[in-house]
């Protein structure tokens, strides 16, 4: 399994997005974007996507140097049109309009539509977080990109939708909440598929609404669904994921699941409070680290080593990477050299740590 560093691999992710003719300086904001995720262990909302990334520029449906215009706005909200562009783009510009309104009002919303993907959703509440804010963000698939069925029904019906809140603590790091309301993200399928991994029992069903481990049943044919979060209780994933499409598209205008057949673009809902309009901002994230603490002093249950919140896996794999470096499969890898090879740049070579 090639092996890079973070530096070598976005420099990789940037020159493979030059070559299909993205501006230099949105190729670095979304190769960093994209290598970022694979340093959390985010794999897949990495590098994998970069031949998906290519394929929209491809067939426009993503398109490299679009401008990001605000419709409708007051002083704690606004609308933004993403024309299309990379979504990494689009939901910086919108993250950054929403923490400006928030240090001004307290508390702003952001809708976005016409987004292409924006990739980890957690990178942008963190935006939040790294202010001194809580961020809250959500997105749906612009009524396309199907790939979860509601609860009780076999057909693919919505997108998995995914939620992230990000809070300041005085610890360093935030406590960092990224997660879909469907089991996982369709993504990890993605990457257990091409590493020859079976997916764990309860994620996905085949196009015959039967349980299954094989990923390849998902993608069929015929297409497979993936299970609401919550298991025998999957109508509470199913719930949340209903209300996001909602916010997420029909507030924004990128229309709830259902409504387009476009696949690969996002509406994204956000939104940004300032601690310091509620609470003295040091005592608040005292009480959460606080908070914490007492979570992690809990008696734990025989074989668990210690309890561990939200985002805390992610950074502590974080600081694993970038002392060994990201680990890219096999499968992948060959994805990205075809992808880069049909733009003309040739990547042999350049599967191995410097």
């Amino acid at each position: 399994m090639p092996t890079f560093t973070p530096e070598h691999l976005t420099d990789i992710a940037s020159r493979v997005l030059a070559s299909a003719g993205v501006p230099a300086d949105e190729a670095q904001v979304v190769a960093r974007s994209l290598v970022a995720s694979n340093l959390l262990g985010h794999d897949s909302h990495g590098v994998l996507r970069l031949p998906q990334y290519l394929g929209m520029i491809g067939d426009g449906r993503v398109r490299p140097g679009a401008p990001v215009t605000v419709v409708r706005e007051t002083s704690c909200t606004a609308v933004v049109d993403g024309n299309y562009g990379f979504g990494q783009i689009v939901a910086r510009r919108a993250t950054e309009i929403a923490i400006r309104k928030a240090a001004a009002s307290g508390t702003s919303s952001v809708a976005v539509c016409h987004s292409g993907h924006v990739g980890r959703l957690g990178e942008y509440t963190t935006m939040a977080a790294e202010q001194g804010m809580i961020g809250m963000a959500m997105v749906n698939n612009h009524g396309g990109g199907l790939c979860m069925a509601p609860w009780g029904g076999i057909s693919r019906r919505l997108s998995p939708n995914p939620l992230s809140f990000a809070i300041p603590t005085d610890e360093g790091d935030p406590i960092l909440l990224d997660m879909t309301s469907s089991v996982c993200a369709e993504g990890k399928l993605r990457v257990m598929r091409n590493q020859g991994h079976a997916v764990p029992e309860g994620w996905v069903i085949d196009g015959q609404g039967r349980a299954t481990t094989d990923p390849s049943d998902f993608y069929g044919p015929p297409q497979g669904a993936l299970l609401p979060l919550g298991g025998a209780v999957g109508y509470k994933g199913f719930g949340l994921c209903l209300v996001m499409d909602i916010l997420a598209g029909a507030l924004s205008g990128a229309g709830c699941s259902g409504t387009s057949d476009i696949v690969g673009l996002q509406g994204l809902f956000l939104t940004v409070t300032d601690v310091g309009c509620f609470a003295a901002p040091e005592e608040f994230k005292r009480q959460v680290s606080d908070f914490i603490r007492y979570l992690k002093d809990s008696p734990r249950l025989p074989g668990v080593a210690e309890i561990l919140v939200p985002g805390e896996p992610e950074f502590r794999e974080q600081r694993r990477r970038l002392r060994e470096g990201i680990p890219v499969d096999a499968e992948t890898w060959r994805q990205i050299v075809e992808a880069a090879q049909a733009g003309g740049l040739d990547l042999a070579n350049e599967d191995q740590l410097p």
